[in-house]
């Protein structure tokens, strides 16, 4: 792919190759954390009350992106991280602890960590407000039980989003609504599908290569 980039661009062809994500550690393409960006900037930008969460952290790749919109904007949110911390995919090493070395080598300030299952975590330690979350518990088991999992993901947060807030949901996948990308965890539209049937907010779709989001923004 190297040689491939060098030529084109000796022939001053406007494009060039890149690797698909690594699905078991990078988590995401380029074209999601562009998204992430402008969506958490746009709320940081309208004055949208609240933190930031992410239930489902892994290694921090997005959280990563998130306080670095945070300290750019000069913001004085903060960012509050839910997971186990207990799956590792690929990675062999300890993930609490990779997460924070992260953060560490970035110059970042770290995050909030929330350590334990969502129900333990959940009800008791959300911020009062958000103004953004991002809803990436995958686990690529079953579509029923993950669903589940997303719809308490939803009953919890979904009072303490501010008007205005994002919630960005990975693996939303809509194959008749013409999403190209991998649908690796049908679940999540199972469960938006059911938890915003009677409510005003509905899901964007947005574009992200490889991998499927979407998003509602609280009305």
């Amino acid at each position: 792919m190297r040689y491939i980039n060098a030529a084109m661009n000796r022939t001053r062809f406007r494009y060039k190759l890149q690797p698909k994500p690594g699905s078991t550690l990078d988590m995401n393409s380029l074209e999601q954390r562009m998204n992430y960006y402008l969506l958490l900037e746009s709320v940081i930008g309208n004055g949208v009350e609240g933190d930031v969460a992410e239930l489902g952290c892994f290694t921090g790749q997005c959280a990563l992106l998130f306080e670095k919109v945070i300290e750019q904007t000069r913001s004085s949110k903060e960012i509050h991280l839910y997971d186990s911390f207990e799956t590792k995919f690929a990675f062999t090493g300890g993930v609490e602890e990779e997460l924070l070395k992260n953060f560490k080598i970035a110059n970042l300030k770290a995050p909030i960590l929330h350590k334990g299952y969502f129900d333990k975590t959940l009800p008791t330690q959300l911020p009062e407000k958000m103004c953004f979350v991002h809803i990436d518990c995958g686990f690529g088991g079953d579509r029923i039980e993950h669903r589940d999992i997303i719809l308490y993901c939803f009953e919890q947060i979904y009072q303490k989003l501010s008007k205005g807030a994002v919630c960005v949901l990975m693996d939303y996948h809509d194959g008749k609504a013409g999403d190209k990308g991998l649908d690796a965890n049908p679940g999540v539209k199972l469960a938006c599908d059911i938890f915003l049937k009677y409510r005003p907010e509905k899901i964007v779709m947005l574009y992200g290569n490889d991998y499927s989001h979407g998003f509602f923004r609280k009305m």
